[in-house]
């Protein structure tokens, strides 16, 4: 998605440069394509750059625990090698966006807020319904407790 969203900004930045879209000057229409292509590039780096598989562990109390992953170790082993720390806990926040294609984890830790985009693509099926069921209990549990305050 990354990738097709810079995609699609660099080739506006084409356009605007060679003077399809806009009225500008040829000065000002090839610094503003340039400047689009750019930002395009940059932001599709960063995209990729830095991320990193999340594991997410549900306790039956709905408490959540984040560890990264190494890459180096599979995940299908029984002793979970992939895992290189402990992990942090973490609470799951009211405005966390749980759509049947895309779950926008929203997540309170000691750090600070993480937010964790999952679409249906980045797990397999079964676990983006059983991450998407456990995400709903949580929340429907929270509501329950604000409301017997």
């Amino acid at each position: 998605m990354v990738s097709a969203i810079s995609f699609g900004a660099a080739l506006i930045g084409v356009a605007i440069g060679i003077g399809l879209i806009g009225d500008l000057s040829q000065a000002s229409r090839i610094y503003a394509g340039f400047a689009t292509v750019f930002l395009s590039f940059f932001g599709f780096y960063h995209g990729i750059h830095d991320r990193k598989p999340i594991h997410i562990d549900i306790s039956g109390k709905g408490h959540l625990r984040l560890t990264k992953v190494a890459v180096t170790a599979p995940c299908t082993d029984k002793n979970w090698p992939h895992l290189d720390e402990i992990g942090d806990t973490a609470q799951l926040i009211n405005s966390s966006t749980l759509l049947p294609y895309l779950l926008l984890l929203r997540l309170q830790t000691d750090k600070g807020i993480t937010v964790i985009p999952i679409l249906p693509d980045s797990v397999s099926r079964d676990n983006f319904r059983a991450l998407s069921v456990a995400c709903r209990w949580i929340a429907v549990q929270g509501d329950r407790q604000e409301q017997r305050l």
